[in-house]
């Protein structure tokens, strides 16, 4: 069984080192980067004023879509430091990504009601930082793409090790 375990980690190791997901300690530097954008988004949403704007006429779902994303924001920030110490853990990037997901679409129906009821150049600056999350997002799932293959591939050559070792006995 020892050589099974042998050729798995030489297996591994030669898909590390001809493409597959980044080295551990390159994640690890890269990933806590990752809500850079995002974490400027905050001081933007706490000028926003969504009680005026239901004075205003505004739905009073607004108030509740901004609390909302800035709720978000911070668990995107608990999930990518947990990322962060585990950057190949898939369910936590997918987290992450979901999240990303679900604060763009909070900033998108918000940005609307910014420009209506509160001040149209915030709510162009807030959409071009919005926008910019979509680097942040498009690096996550390219991350979790790779971490995906990565983890095919060792399913793959431990299920024929398996397989083997069953063949032999």
């Amino acid at each position: 069984m020892t050589r099974a375990a042998v050729v798995i980690s030489l297996s591994l190791t030669c898909f590390a080192q001809t493409g597959g997901v980044v080295p551990e300690w390159e994640a690890r530097r890269d990933i806590p980067s990752l809500p850079d954008k995002i974490r400027k988004l905050l001081p933007l949403l706490e000028q926003l004023q969504p009680e005026e704007w239901v004075a205003k006429g505004a739905p009073d779902a607004y108030v509740q879509q901004w609390k909302s994303a800035q709720t978000e924001v911070g668990y995107l920030q608990q999930t990518v430091d947990s990322l962060a110490q585990d950057p190949y853990r898939l369910t936590l990037a997918l987290d992450a990504y979901f999240r990303l997901q679900a604060i763009d679409t909070r900033l998108a129906n918000l940005v609307e009601a910014i420009r209506k009821y509160q001040n149209p150049a915030l709510a162009d600056l807030l959409q071009s930082m919005a926008a910019e999350t979509g680097t942040v997002r498009v690096g996550l799932q390219q991350h979790i793409a790779e971490v995906a293959a990565q983890r095919e591939a060792e399913w793959k050559i431990m299920e024929s090790e398996a397989q083997r070792c069953r063949t032999q006995m």
